[in-house]
């Protein structure tokens, strides 16, 4: 194999920039995803045939098709057993014997309804604390057909599903190329710190269809795929990502991108506390706005929402943090250009604490804020308020792609080309296989 210092070396497949322009190597590349790693013991329910084998040697033991299989961490060994006999080893691999054969997967405390089903080659590892490392092995296109549906829902609109297929094959392919997300064993992993992906169980034929649709499309920038973030609900306008991540400020494609979530212009200042709070109280011609655009029910509580948290509740939410004696104000410092609060102080009777950026405010409440665009208005004596009203827009960070505002747009007649064009207004759609 050849390493070339002119272009991005990735797990086989080399992507050169000639002109400008991406050049893939190797079509619909594997990716290693790790799926669990939190447990140490697991129970594997074949559909069909499998078979488990220590890599050090030919020791090998049979999966029966719909009966259990316990793995657990056992004496510095991965143990597998069941009704066929056991099998110990430093690692395994585990292999269906029938083309497209799945494997239920559950925590062992689980029921077998909450067990995802996957397809794939599965390797088991020993992980940190006692547990076990679950890796899966499977083709990008199959791996993405367990992303979709949980991402952006199995009943959204076919060509909002088709936009969220192509910005999650721009992820994963960054994500092979950067290792941005890279364990030992593993390419990325399966939760919202990467990218959901749960295998097959929510699967459909119109999930499955958005996939083969966009096949091998990516979204380019200066030659090379993009991180494509997406987030639940801007709220209206999504957000600049310096605003967000400080170690991600150096992506230029989405630099000076944000804006409105519709074919509008809007005169506010959104980083300034009054023309926030006033955009907060209109209902602005937006595609994630549920009184405007045709959008599921259930995302209608993320566009505009509403929270009470007491003073004795938000003083111990904050002495997590530091002690500054009970809350009496939220003194906003920096707002983003959507709003999004990535500054704040929380003052307290005995002193005062600084909070930054956008996700570590959310997270000072316990749950944590759907978003960092809000405002708060304290209730009761100035120097004692009693409680704490909090209205706020959106859900989650705001950077690229609102997913609710895709569905929007596709129930507008809008094709996927045209949403992404939309949310990535830098970047380029390529068709690389």
């Amino acid at each position: 194999m050849v390493y070339l210092k002119t272009g991005i070396f990735f797990l086989g497949i080399f992507l050169l920039t000639q002109g400008g322009e991406a050049v893939l190597k190797e079509e619909n590349p594997n990716i290693r995803v790790l799926i669990i790693d939190s447990v140490n013991s697991i129970i594997l329910i074949p559909g069909s045939a499998w078979h488990a084998k220590n890599p050090d040697d030919r020791d090998t033991i049979s999966l029966p098709e719909n009966q259990e299989t316990a793995i657990s961490f056992v004496e510095k060994r991965i143990l597998l057993g069941n009704a066929r006999g056991s099998l110990k080893a430093k690692t395994l691999l585990l292999i269906s014997l029938a083309p497209g054969g799945t494997i239920r997967i559950r925590k062992e405390s689980s029921s077998n309804d909450d067990a995802n089903i996957y397809e794939g080659i599965l390797e088991v590892f020993p992980a940190k604390d006692g547990n076990i490392e679950l890796v899966l092995t499977l083709p990008m296109e199959d791996y993405l057909k367990g992303v979709v549906p949980y991402e952006i829902g199995s009943s959204s609109p076919l060509e909002a599903m088709c936009a969220q297929a192509v910005a999650a094959r721009s992820e994963a392919y960054v994500a092979l190329a950067t290792g941005k997300y890279a364990g030992e064993h593993y390419d990325i992993c399966s939760d919202v710190g990467c990218q959901v992906f749960r295998g097959n169980k929510k699967r459909t034929a119109q999930s499955d269809k958005a996939v083969r649709l966009t096949s091998g499309h990516l979204l380019m920038f200066e030659g090379k795929p993009i991180s494509a973030y997406y987030a639940s609900t801007c709220g209206g306008h999504s957000e600049d990502i310096r605003n967000v991540w400080e170690d991600r400020a150096g992506e230029s494609a989405y630099w000076g991108s944000a804006g409105p979530d519709g074919e509008i212009t809007i005169s506010l200042d959104l980083s300034r506390e009054e023309d926030f709070r006033k955009w907060l109280q209109q209902s602005p011609d937006v595609y994630c706005n549920p009184e405007k655009y045709k959008i599921p029910g259930w995302t209608h509580k993320n566009f505009r929402w509403k929270r009470e948290v007491s003073a004795e509740d938000l003083t111990k939410f904050v002495a997590r943090k530091k002690d500054i004696g009970r809350v009496i104000k939220i003194r906003p410092i920096k707002r983003g250009v959507s709003g999004r609060l990535i500054e704040a102080e929380f003052i307290g009777e005995k002193g005062s604490l600084v909070v930054k950026p956008e996700l570590s405010i959310r997270r000072i409440f316990s749950p944590g804020l759907r978003s960092g665009a809000f405002v708060v208005d304290p209730q009761g004596p100035p120097e004692a308020p009693k409680r704490f009203i909090i209205r706020g827009a959106g859900s989650g960070h705001g950077v690229g792609m609102c997913q609710v505002g895709a569905m929007g747009m596709a129930n507008d007649g809008k094709n996927f080309r045209e949403i992404l064009r939309h949310y990535y207004p830098k970047a380029e759609i390529k068709v690389l296989y």
